[in-house]
């Protein structure tokens, strides 16, 4: 039993010399560490910053024993000691949560604005034809036409149109034998014409109106002055991607003043239908005829037939090649009822 006694205060003894302790000072100052062994005059203690301190048993005056922290179930995280514990400081590590993420906010990129739409497209023609053979002849024209579109706001697939159409030829010939019997150079075209066309989608997508406009010359078939006028309706047949067909039906006044000294002034019934063919990304088709048959007599009339292959070439520009076919069945004296032209042209387009 004695035995059994000193068994239990030795490992107490062991127990609390393994505890971390505090030893209170009389002059106020504190040491923590663990007591490694002591005797009646000294205690030997082993801080953070001295293995074996020697503490005077007379200068001690009391002594705190300090628990050991309960083990934590989950620790997020250990704050990081950057100095060593000094002689106040307990020897319990802090133990601090971690902190939540700061979310990263990624802004995202600016959207890239629309592009504003295009309302006004400009096209312009330039060419020339040289035939050399017993006559020399010289054949120079241009064309120039804007287009001004815009969408109603209500209702932006319908649109408010505005055309005008500018043209000019010019040609000469070379060694034409005159009635005297010498060679001569004569005019043989000389030709100018301008018209402006305004039209509007009303109701349905299909249905529009519009007023027609035109005024020129042609010395070549005696016209000294041409000016036509005259509203209609119209009708849109096709409207695909890379396809458009319209029709027109409208009345039309006309007025020519000729330079055999006579002057038509009559009313026309006007029947119309242009149509755009984009056959591929370079590849281009444009046609439109006009039918003017006279209001008093039906079996007078005149047309207009003109038809465009474009091919491009390099972005904005092109090659042209068209045929216009003009016909009256009233021309003015010794001027044949048909005349047809062929032309070559290069096109820019903006």
């Amino acid at each position: 039993m004695a035995w059994l006694l000193i068994g239990l205060l030795f490992a107490g003894l062991i127990s609390a010399r393994a505890d971390t302790i505090i030893l209170h000072l009389k002059n106020g100052d504190r040491l923590a560490g663990t007591i490694t062994s002591e005797d009646t005059n000294r205690v030997i203690i082993t801080t953070t910053w001295v293995k074996d301190l020697a503490v005077p048993v007379a200068e001690i005056l009391k002594r705190e024993i300090v628990p050991a922290p309960a083990p934590a179930a989950t620790v997020p995280a250990v704050a990081e000691q950057k100095h060593p514990p000094t002689a106040s400081a307990t020897a319990t590590n802090v133990v601090a949560p971690a902190k939540p993420a700061t979310p990263v906010v990624v802004a995202a990129p600016p959207a890239k604005a629309a592009p504003k739409p295009k309302h006004w497209k400009g096209e312009l023609k330039v060419g020339a034809d040289f035939i050399n053979n017993a006559t020399d002849q010289q054949t120079y024209y241009g064309r120039f036409k804007l287009t001004y579109e815009h969408p109603y706001l209500a209702h932006p697939k319908q649109f408010f149109r505005n055309i005008v159409d500018y043209s000019l030829d010019y040609g000469r010939t070379d060694g034409v034998v005159g009635p005297d019997g010498k060679k001569q150079t004569v005019v043989s075209a000389n030709r100018m014409e301008g018209s402006d066309k305004t039209d509007f989608d009303f109701g349905t997508k299909k249905l529009f109106v519009y007023n027609l406009g035109a005024v020129g010359y042609d010395s070549i078939r005696k016209i000294d002055l041409h000016y036509e006028i005259g509203p209609g309706i119209g009708y849109h047949l096709l409207t695909r991607t890379n396809f458009v067909m319209n029709s027109e039906f409208g009345a039309n006044y006309q007025t020519q003043y000729r330079s055999d000294n006579t002057t038509t002034e009559k009313f026309y019934f006007r029947l119309a239908e242009d149509m755009t063919w984009k056959v591929n990304k370079t590849l281009t088709f444009t046609e439109k005829f006009e039918f003017f048959p006279q209001v008093e007599e039906l079996s007078e009339y005149r047309s207009r037939f003109e038809s465009t292959l474009s091919y491009g070439i390099w972005q904005n520009i092109s090659l042209n090649l068209s045929v216009l076919d003009l016909y009256d069945t009233q021309p003015a004296l010794n001027v044949p009822n048909n005349d047809l032209q062929i032309r070559s042209s290069l096109g820019f387009t903006f």
